[in-house]
């Protein structure tokens, strides 16, 4: 009876043991992923395409899944990907190439406009105006135009006080208002990619 009481004790300490090891890994992990994504937020502000958002985990991803971080890398990967192509004129030489990546970022930004967060949801929703937009070099086309107001709608309508897509949408209007179209007739000229700040300027944590 006494091994018995002794063998139960040392199961029960080794338990303990092992339960207070993964309680470290996993705050270490925790502690991991918050550097990752501030250094890969700072790097961003600094040169987009140099980003990284990577942690050292031990653990198989438990603490990234605990702190559901698979959203917050998509949306940053979702603003990559638009960093990587907005400066980018499409012309006859890099047209499929351009194309590709455009459609790779319209994509990724469509999942981003569709996370709950609002501020997050907005900021894709604007970006998506932008990159439909500025999709053809040869000019604007009506169903460009009418998109465009659309996802600038949609990103006021998931955060009113997202002053990008606020600036954006008045243009677009005025630049119909003033070649005398209407959406969904066409606006010839340039547009304002990001409005006054930059609809992608910030920083990818913003509002995370």
């Amino acid at each position: 009876r006494l091994g018995e009481r002794m063998t139960r004790l040392l199961v029960g300490a080794a338990a303990c043991f092992a339960l207070a090891v993964v309680a470290l890994l996993l705050a270490a992990e925790v502690r991991s992923w918050e550097h990752a994504l501030a250094d890969g937020d700072a790097a961003y502000a600094l040169s987009p395409r140099r980003a990284t958002w990577t942690a050292d985990t031990t653990l198989g991803g438990l603490a990234g899944n605990l702190l559901g971080v698979d959203d917050d890398l998509a949306a940053r990967h979702a603003l990559q990907l638009y960093a990587r192509v907005a400066g980018t004129r499409l012309t006859f030489d890099n047209a499929t190439r351009v194309q590709t990546a455009r459609a790779e970022a319209q994509d990724a930004l469509v999942a981003a406009a569709a996370n709950s967060d609002p501020q997050r949801a907005s900021q894709a929703r604007t970006l998506l105006g932008i990159l439909t937009f500025g999709r053809n070099a040869s000019g604007v086309e009506a169903d460009q135009v009418e998109s465009a107001i659309a996802d600038f709608t949609d990103a006021l309508r998931a955060d009113g006080s997202n002053d990008e897509a606020k600036f954006n949408l008045e243009l677009l209007l005025r630049a119909s208002a003033a070649s005398g179209t209407r959406p969904g007739q066409g606006v010839g000229g340039g547009f304002g990619r990001g409005g006054r700040r930059g609809a992608g300027g910030g920083t990818p944590g913003k509002g995370y």
